[in-house]
């Protein structure tokens, strides 16, 4: 094979009726299998710089979310699988530039700056990752298990990295490199609302499309950005945005959409560093405060299109210094209020001409004083879907009708505002939950039978628990979101469980400690929300308070004798704690309630595994195979069995099953290690084995122990220490 080494054939099981004759053709056997090989790491990477394809890239993508999206679908359940996915991220880098490269410089000088720039940017990524070729002049990077935060690290080494990267032409002795800009996307912290309900090829294109977009941006906006060159897609509204046209009527087009992640109703600040000696008294056009963006205004979005968006300019810093194109804007957190009145006798900047209702600036100002003088209210926020838009002007008139009608049914006591190009929002005074929930279940069937139009109602009602009134916009959102999950009538009351979606939502991104807080109000609002019980013992368990964990667990299942997930997991609680016959008992409890519960079957088979009754551990995993789920997990069961029954051979067996299954899965590299290297076979493929399965995993400490003994056996001693370090050994 050309004198490189592609992998080691191993057959086992195989008889050769005619050894004598036969035996003499084995090695060509064995050379089919690895062209074989060959032949498909070729159909999968680019033979020029060895880097995976695009299709690859999709299908490595695609696999990850299938993961991720099966640990949402068992939610506690998956706990304590290996296989368990929190998060996937994608960088992506655009070298454009070599482009102009190869039309200045040649073709084949282009693509040996390609190369270079292939072979450095796998020196800086994580073993756990795969660098991909997803376009022409575009590398992409898939992490595994990647944040945010890590994604953003690695976007920031890479173009660090490849930016240092210069060629020197032979004819010209140019030094020439290329300006390299880098976006990055991560699930499910970047994807919202109906986008978690799509399919996960689906999802895997959109999260490599939203990373394309942050790298465009970043590419555009370069230096001017508050980590150079680098931008996430979390932070495209913070730093990405600005005014494209300027249009009558206060209003002006701004280059975020939905696409985005723009949403109706969102405020922005304005800013500009264009200040020429024909505005504010006559700044020389050369000053240095041209250096220095000025603040100009804010605005708030009234219709989110998919690349682009049409804005209400709220107000102006300076009313002699207009709105330009090229204007920066940044996101303004959620209002919460204004504090400035707005003047009564001013009619005309108050009320929209076609519904007759408050602009959304003057809503705002108007609810602030209206709430301080009522000790209850009802706060609505009315997000109309299926309107239709057109150049006519029928989406407004349907608008106006959807106005009307409201007025109607819910009287001249409510005060309205327009929130945006199809929402509507209410001010109830004295209204209590059991009466607006009649009264916005009939607004929405009617709006319904008589418009066409669907709509969804978040509705919080003050007082409620410790929420100020200033929270109350903060609270209809989490409400609106409550309701868009519901069937119609879609009206949602911020309550228990609109409290658990929005602390679900934190835990998806990453921040348990928010999780826990909103879990905890969830709590206070309904004690017999089970389900805010178990997942508060979730997040205990994830940072390692098991003790508590257990706590909210018990407290869940004293609510509900029957709760599966509660019964699971204080078994997988116990058995962490040690305590077998607990254990033993919640899953067996488990399983009278739902005899094809895959992981309680799982998990008293390792409990038997562990109290050395091999027979009965062995019965429990074939029930489990029987049930034809997480089939990696099932074989790598088997194989830790077979170890310890003293059976290597079988356990080999298994475990090249599970990887067959699942060939990231880092619990059966490490077993393949291990078994390599107590036969006494190759010690440099435990080693490749070993340190695979640390970087898929750098907190497996059996990983790093494994390694150190194949480094060891390989006289790698110094290696071998450090990877002893990273174990805690030392």
């Amino acid at each position: 094979m050309n004198n490189k080494f592609y992998g080691q054939f191993v057959a086992r099981g195989v008889t050769i009726r005619a050894p004598k004759t036969l035996v003499a053709i084995l090695p060509a056997v064995a050379t089919l299998a690895l062209e074989k090989i060959q032949g498909i790491k070729s159909s999968i990477t680019n033979a020029k710089n060895g880097l995976f394809n695009r299709d690859y890239l999709h299908h490595a993508a695609n696999r990850e979310l299938r993961m991720i999206r099966e640990g949402f679908h068992l939610s506690g359940e998956t706990a304590g699988s290996e296989e368990y996915r929190a998060s996937v991220g994608v960088v992506l880098l655009d070298l454009s530039g070599l482009r102009s490269v190869a039309m200045d410089f040649g073709h084949l000088f282009a693509e040996d700056l390609a190369v270079q720039f292939a072979d450095a940017l796998s020196s800086v990524t994580p073993e756990q990752a795969f660098v991909c070729n997803s376009g022409d002049y575009e590398y992409a990077i898939l992490i595994p298990t990647g944040t945010s935060s890590s994604c953003r690290k690695l976007a920031v080494e890479a173009v660090n990295t490849l930016r240092a990267i210069q060629k020197v032409h032979d004819v010209t002795e140019h030094r020439v490199g290329v300006d390299v800009a880098a976006g990055y996307a991560a699930f499910p912290q970047d994807f919202e609302g109906a986008q978690f309900d799509l399919d996960s090829d689906e999802q895997s294109r959109l999260l490599i499309r939203k990373a394309r977009i942050s790298s465009n941006v970043a590419k555009r906006l370069g230096k001017t950005l508050t980590t150079p060159h680098v931008l996430g897609f979390n932070r495209l509204l913070h730093e990405g945005g600005a005014v494209r046209e300027v249009l009558p009527l206060h209003r002006v087009v701004v280059d975020v959409g939905g696409s985005m992640g723009a949403r109706e109703g969102q405020r922005f600040s304005v800013w500009s560093c264009n200040y020429s000696s024909s505005q504010a008294g006559g700044t020389p056009s050369n000053s240095l405060i041209k250096r220095h963006p000025l603040y100009k205004g804010e605005l708030v979005l009234m219709e989110v299109r998919e690349a682009d968006s049409i804005a209400e300019i709220m107000h102006m810093g300076d009313p002699t210094w207009s709105f330009e194109p090229t204007d920066a804007i940044k996101l303004l957190p959620e209002e919460k209020g204004i504090s400035s009145a707005v003047d009564n006798n001013d009619t005309a900047e108050q009320f929209d001409s076609l519904t007759g209702l408050y602009k959304h600036r003057d809503f705002i100002a108007r609810f602030t004083k209206e709430r301080e003088k009522t000790d209850s209210f009802a706060l609505a926020l009315v997000r109309l879907s299926r309107m239709p838009h057109d150049n006519g002007g029928a989406g407004e008139q349907i608008l106006a009708e959807a106005t009307q009608l409201c007025r109607d049914l819910l009287g001249n006591d409510m005060i309205g505002g327009r929130y945006g190009i199809n929402s509507l929002i209410c001010f109830y005074p004295e209204g209590k939950p059991e009466f607006v929930q009649v009264l916005f279940n009939e607004l929405c069937v009617r709006l319904l039978a008589t418009l066409g139009i669907e709509a969804s109602v978040g509705v919080f009602c003050y007082p409620y628990l410790d929420y100020r009134k200033g929270d109350a916009l903060e609270c209809c959102l989490k409400a609106l979101e409550y309701a868009m999950l519901l069937p119609e009538p879609r009206v949602g009351i911020l309550d228990s469980l609109a409290l658990n979606i929005s602390a679900d939502k934190f835990y998806s991104k990453n921040d348990p400690f928010g999780a826990i807080e909103e879990y905890k109000r969830a709590l206070l609002a309904d004690e017999d929300n089970t389900l805010a019980w178990n997942s508060l013992g979730v997040c205990y368990a994830g940072l390692g308070r098991k003790e508590e964990a257990r706590k909210h667990f018990e407290g869940a299942l004293a609510r509900d004798e029957d709760d599966v997930m509660a019964l699971y997991n204080l078994g997988h609680i116990s058995q962490t704690l040690g305590h077998f016959a607990d254990a033993r008992q919640y899953y067996d409890d488990c399983l009278s309630r739902d005899d094809k519960h895959f992981f309680s079957l799982i998990r008293l088979g390792q409990v038997s595994e562990q109290e050395k009754d091999f027979a009965k551990a062995r019965e429990f995993f074939e029930r489990a195979r029987a049930l034809d789920e997480n089939k990696p997990l099932v074989e790598r069961n088997f194989a830790r069995l077979c170890l310890k029954e003293e059976n290597p051979v079988k356990a080999r067996e298994h475990l090249h099953q599970a990887l067959l299954y699942n060939p990231q899965d880092a619990v059966a590299l490490e077993l393949m290690a291990r078994i390599y290297l107590d036969g006494g076979e190759d010690p440099e493929i435990a080693e490749v084995l070993a340190r695979q399965a640390a970087a898929l995993r750098p907190d497996f400490k059996g990983a790093w122990l494994q390694l150190a003994r194949a480094l060891e056996a390989c006289g790698k001693k110094q290696e071998a220490h450090q990877a002893l370090v990273k174990a805690g050994e030392l």
